[in-house]
């Protein structure tokens, strides 16, 4: 009698949320980036990243890695950086908080808000000195716009305050909540010019800079890795030539939030995709009475509400990435971009 031939179990597919596989029509150079980005977040930030969270510091190992990405300054023309479309730019950071948003969120302040502050409201010789550095990681940015008392309110409440003496400026105020504050090199602090009571923004050396220092904020519960900070400038001088030249309202600091608001909707998506493929994963894996709990209908039921809560964040978001080809036809609306960072975040909550 020939005995039972053993079933040979076929291994199960990875996980992979990109249900429409969107990210595979990026032109083949934005795909590679992509790729490479996934590929450093797996193999360099995760094996790594939760002592970075225990610990409440940030990843200075990884630093790097990320400058070998060459990912500095994405979605910007010229001044060596990376350039690429705005769909290359949330591609990026939705791959970033897959694996962890702190690192997605870091990438965002140097390369979006800092950066673009300079891409947009700088003048020439202003871009020429600031954003080689910057795209290189030489320079790492933040963006000082929130206060202890003023935060969607700062277009006609900022406290923070520029007076001009001569050829230079006098800062006072506080910011507060600024990421990458406590360890970068500079700071877009944006404050209330005295004479005219416009906002008007100053690149801040922080090192260098008499009357700029920066506390730690401690004991946060979310975003750990980032390092958050309370600026404080007590008659901070910064020469004119510092001042961004291009800038003479909050109608120019509206145009950066413009330019980056998007990314919270694709940060929020990579969030809900690295939930559920942990989730899945785990379902696989996890047995109960001899098999895995994924097997079970009612886990089912599960997965399939989170993928359902989800399923259309990368379609929506290549809909309306602000950099991207909806703004190069003028077609793009900040209200498109609310709504696909306020999709993103509430479904990915619930499917996660």
């Amino acid at each position: 009698m020939a005995s039972p031939t053993k079933e040979i179990k076929k291994a199960l597919p990875q996980p992979n949320s990109d249900f429409y596989q969107l990210v595979e029509t990026l032109p083949a150079d934005e795909l590679a980036v992509v790729k490479q980005v996934r590929t450093f977040m797996e193999t360099k930030v995760q094996p790594i990243i939760t002592k970075y969270w225990v610990e409440d510091s940030f990843p200075f190992e990884l630093l790097p890695g990320i400058k070998e990405l060459n990912i500095g300054g994405v979605g910007m023309t010229g001044y060596g950086c990376r350039g690429g479309s705005g769909q290359l730019f949330g591609l990026i950071a939705m791959e970033m908080a897959r694996i962890d948003s702190s690192i997605a969120t870091f990438f965002g302040v140097h390369s979006g808000l800092a950066m673009g502050s300079i891409y947009l409201g700088g003048s020439e010789e202003q871009k020429q000195k600031w954003l080689p550095p910057m795209a290189r990681w030489e320079k790492i940015g933040c963006f000082g716009l929130t206060e202890p008392l003023v935060g969607s309110g700062a277009s006609r409440g900022l406290t923070t305050t520029a007076k001009r003496d001569g050829d230079t400026w006098v800062l006072n105020g506080q910011k507060k909540w600024i990421g990458n504050s406590p360890w970068c090199d500079i700071s877009i602090i944006w404050a209330r010019d005295l004479a005219d009571d416009q906002v008007k923004a100053f690149i801040v050396e922080n090192k260098t800079t008499p009357g700029f220092k920066v506390e730690k904020i401690q004991n946060k519960i979310a975003l750990k890795v980032v390092q958050n900070g309370l600026i404080t400038m007590e008659n901070c001088r910064v020469p004119e030539e510092n001042r961004l030249q291009n800038d003479q309202s909050f109608r120019d600091t509206a145009r950066v939030l413009k330019m980056t608001r998007f990314m919270v909707g694709w940060e929020a998506t990579g969030c809900a995709m690295g939930a559920y493929e942990n989730a899945l994963k785990y379902c696989q894996e996890r047995l109960q009475f001899g098999k895995p709990i994924g097997s079970f209908q009612m886990v089912q039921d599960l997965l399939a509400n989170a993928r359902q809560h989800h399923r259309f964040a990368v379609p929506l978001g290549a809909h309306v990435p602000a950099r991207g080809r909806r703004q190069d036809d003028g077609r793009a609306c900040i209200a498109c971009q609310g709504l696909h960072y306020r999709q993103m975040s509430r479904d990915g909550r619930v499917g996660a």
